[in-house]
């Protein structure tokens, strides 16, 4: 059953506790409510300004389709795998990602730079804030291609309408290399009338109008020029695109800036490079191929030309004009399997042409030429893979290095489609050799019986095959020729916007979101100074304090008296007075009447360190106890450091305890001769310490200080004593052994939570009887304490009609309260509280 009650008074304690730390915070809240009002219109206003200032970002969206001819190509030729794709059990998204990587390189995004001359930046000159000035800047800057990439620090140019003409001023550094420049260089020259252009140290700039705007007189704006380079780095930065999912060749695009039209424009200009990028490498297969037909018509014309050149000389030398047709069936033979013959000698010739293209270490990585008339469809087919591929890693490589994860598998799937090919030809070359010893045969075969044709007309017949298949081969080139610049003239652009830029709005700064920051910083920063004023506070500043350190019965909270309430030797208390000062008292006098027991009568007044108010509520307690008719003594026991002579304002104080401590057994003579009366109040009388001894500790502890204290006892009804701190000396403790009670005095803003410890251990062990706590000091013109009134829990009592209290200001008297307890059944009510 114990156990019962214990738990339960333990987690009504734990309860209380966390209520009590509830209405800690609110506390803090409702005392500083000032302060926390200040920080949010503080906090507000910052943010307002921030977000009033503060240069806006938007967004634009918009979706690109790519188009993929190579992996439409594949899914043609291989059904199954679109199925897989369709499935989800195969994902064919490699050529998508490189176009991403594509559109998010630097490459790129210099281009749409120089494109757009987005390298230089207008603002136009505001009294708190410039203004971004976007196609509608009144005057256009540049400068000349060669020293504009060379510029590793802007230029800053500041341009300003003066008297009709154009002041220029600026800075600018003169660049030595890619990273180090020279020191700033100053610009001041003024132009009558533009366009104009001027020359630095850093390149020509040119200065031209806009025809649609107009730079007012006194009007300013700022110039900021950069290389592209670094400029593509900054909109680089600002731009992502992405697939808009795994199964699709759709890239969504998204760019962030201060000028929504100039994101609009940056989106479109970059489709357009885009594409301009991806004909120039569909294009470089038609132009290789345009190259080797080229090369081989002028060699098939240079033959041509031998040929009809060795007919004409034939004719001439044998005077022949025409020759009747001999032997027609043989010659018929004859020249199938010749005509057979030379087309297996071009395949050969061709074979052999390309063989030494592939194999010049040049060509390597580079598109070979295709679709040139070879036969053999396995060579034709490996060129055509080929060639994807290289385009594949060609653009890779905008983006990345040869070094690149993404990069290294298609070099060496190339090194395979390069051995691959080389095969390939060497066995077509082979093959084709085969054919033309076969074909050989059956034309000697034949060209035997022809021999006995007369000798011109075969010789003539000979030259004109030649002719004929010559001129074959060189109809054969022009046609694909034709062909090749047909397919060029018809590229398709690879990418195209199916969704134009939308605008997306604001995205920085964040207005609703920075109030809502602001406002909650507002509550945290005061709220976190005063918890860390708290946390490193060492003092105790109040009540709820003490009440938190020790479990020791607080029985008044004393508040600063001011100097107006005060009367002889620092007394508070005056008879027939109803001020806060005597309230006080008289709640600490009724709280000491309810804690002393019967026949109880001596009350000790302690305190951890000098200085905390001992002495004065000692004092003031009597004085109390004296407005109770009754007879009361104040003993100053603090020997080593007597202050209560100073405080009644009594000079001569040379007789005192230490007088009679000396005797082990004084007389009752003795002892009212060291007593004297208080000269405040009638029932009061003193007894001061004295001359300080040597020896204090060892006076005290000896029998005279038992013989006083019986004597005292029969003589007075309340007896107060001031001792000597308890963490300094041991005085105190020896004076328990003849008290009933002891108060221990700490001063609010003054006593350290520490000394609490000694107290708790003191009152734990038993080393002071019947310990409570007075808090002195309490500055009512604080509202930290959280005191209504003032003292303790008095402000209840507010409709007893209590005047306005504050430190130096007059107190008003009471309504009945106050004369009630000066009444005759008021003091008859006390004295009953004793008993």
């Amino acid at each position: 059953m114990e156990e019962v009650n214990k738990n339960a008074q333990e987690y009504k304690q734990t309860e209380e506790q966390s209520e009590f730390s509830i209405q800690d915070i609110i506390k803090v809240f409702v005392l500083n409510w000032k302060w926390f009002v200040f920080s949010v219109v503080a906090c507000v206003a910052l943010c307002f300004g921030y977000i009033r200032y503060t240069t806006p970002t938007y967004q634009m969206d918009a979706k690109l389709l790519i188009k993929d001819d190579a992996n439409n190509s594949r899914r043609r030729a291989m059904p199954g795998m679109m199925q897989m794709e369709a499935l989800g059990m195969m994902v064919n998204s490699y050529g998508t990602e490189n176009e991403i990587e594509i559109l998010n390189s630097n490459i790129l995004a210099r281009q749409i730079v120089e494109n757009l001359k987005l390298y230089v930046s207008y603002k136009s000159v505001g009294r708190i804030k410039d203004n971004i000035l976007y196609k509608n800047q009144p005057i256009t800057v540049d400068m000349d291609r060669q020293h504009l990439d060379r510029l590793n620090v802007p230029v800053k140019l500041k341009i300003e309408r003066e008297n009709g003409k154009y002041k220029v001023k600026g800075k600018y550094c003169i660049p030595y290399d890619v990273i180090t420049y020279s020191e700033p260089y100053e610009i001041n020259e003024t132009f009558d009338k533009l366009p104009a252009q001027l020359g630095t140290g850093a390149g020509i700039l040119y200065f031209t109008k806009n025809k649609n705007y107009e730079l007012e007189e006194g009007q300013a704006m700022k110039v900021s020029l950069t290389s592209p380079q670094n400029a593509s780095y900054v909109y680089q930065k600002k731009f992502s695109a992405a697939p808009t999912s795994k199964m699709s060749s759709v890239a969504s695009l998204t760019i962030k800036d201060a000028v929504a039209q100039r994101a609009s424009d940056y989106l479109y200009q970059l489709a357009d490079c885009y594409n301009e990028l991806a004909n120039e490498d569909k294009n470089e297969i038609a132009q290789r191929t345009d190259e080797f037909i080229n090369s081989r018509l002028e060699k098939i014309n240079r033959e041509l030309g031998d040929t009809e050149a060795s007919l004409e000389d034939f004719k001439k030398r044998n005077k022949v004009v025409e020759i009747g047709i001999n032997a027609q069936a043989s010659v018929g033979n004859t020249n199938l399997f010749e005509q057979k013959l030379m087309e297996a000698r071009t395949q050969l010739e061709l074979i052999k042409t390309l063989q030494d293209f592939v194999k010049n270490t040049n060509n390597k990585y580079q598109v070979f030429p295709a679709n040139i008339g070879l036969d053999d469809a396995s060579s034709n087919s490996l060129i055509n893979k080929y060639n994807d591929v290289v385009l594949q890693r060609s653009h890779l490589l905008t983006s990345a290095s040869e070094n690149s994860p993404s990069v290294i598998p298609l070099t060496k799937l190339l090194d395979n489609l390069y051995e691959s090919i080389n095969k390939s030809l060497s066995q077509a070359y082979n093959d084709q050799t085969l054919k033309k010893k076969s074909l050989e045969q059956q034309f000697f075969m034949y060209s035997g019986r022809v021999q006995q044709t007369p000798e011109q007309e075969r010789v003539l017949t000979q030259i004109g095959r030649q002719q004929e298949v010559k001129a074959g081969l060189f109809l054969m080139l022009l046609q694909k020729r034709e062909e090749n610049s047909i397919s060029l003239a018809s590229t398709v652009d690879k990418g195209k916007i199916i969704e134009t830029p939308q605008f997306k709005g604001k995205v920085s700064p964040k207005s609703s979101l920075l109030m809502l920051v602001a406002l909650i910083l507002g509550v945290v920063i005061p709220f976190a100074v005063i918890f860390i004023r708290e946390f490193f506070r060492y003092k105790i500043e109040g009540r709820e304090d003490v009440m938190k350190l020790t479990n020791a019965p607080i029985i008044a909270d004393v508040a600063i008296a001011s100097s107006k309430v005060k009367g002889k030797g620092d007394i508070v208390v005056h008879e027939n007075s109803n001020g806060m000062m005597e309230e006080i008292y008289r709640y600490l006098r009724t709280n000491l009447q309810f804690m002393l027991k019967k026949n109880d009568k001596v009350v000790m007044f302690t305190s951890t360190v000098p200085g905390e108010g001992k002495t004065f509520n000692a004092a003031n307690t009597a004085a109390s106890f004296a407005l109770l008719d009754k007879k009361v003594i104040l003993i100053g026991l603090d020997i080593r450091k007597p202050r209560l002579g100073e405080l009644f304002g009594i000079k001569d104080t040379k007789m005192g305890i230490t007088n009679l401590l000396v005797k082990d057994d004084p007389t009752e003579e003795e002892i009212d001769n060291v007593i004297v009366p208080s000269g405040v109040i009638n029932n009061l009388e003193l007894m001061f310490a004295g001359p300080i001894p040597p020896n204090p500790a060892e006076l005290i502890a000896g029998k005279g200080y038992d013989k006083i204290m019986q004597v005292l006892r029969k003589k007075y009804d309340y007896i107060i004593v001031d001792t000597a701190p308890i963490s300094l000396v041991t005085d105190s403790f020896m004076v328990a052994r003849a008290v009933d009670a002891t108060v221990i005095v700490c001063r609010a803003d003054y006593s350290e939570k520490a000394s609490f410890t000694l107290i708790n251990e003191a009152r734990d062990k038993k080393k002071l009887p019947n310990v409570s706590i007075v808090i002195n000091g309490i500055d009512m013109s604080k509202k930290k304490y959280g005191y209504s009134y003032g003292v303790g829990k008095y402000g209840k009592y507010g409709k007893y009609g209590y005047g306005k209290y504050g430190y130096g200001k007059s107190y008003g008297s009471y309504g009945g309260y106050g004369s009630y307890k000066n009444s005759q059944y008021g003091k008859q009510n006390d004295d009953s509280l004793k008993e």
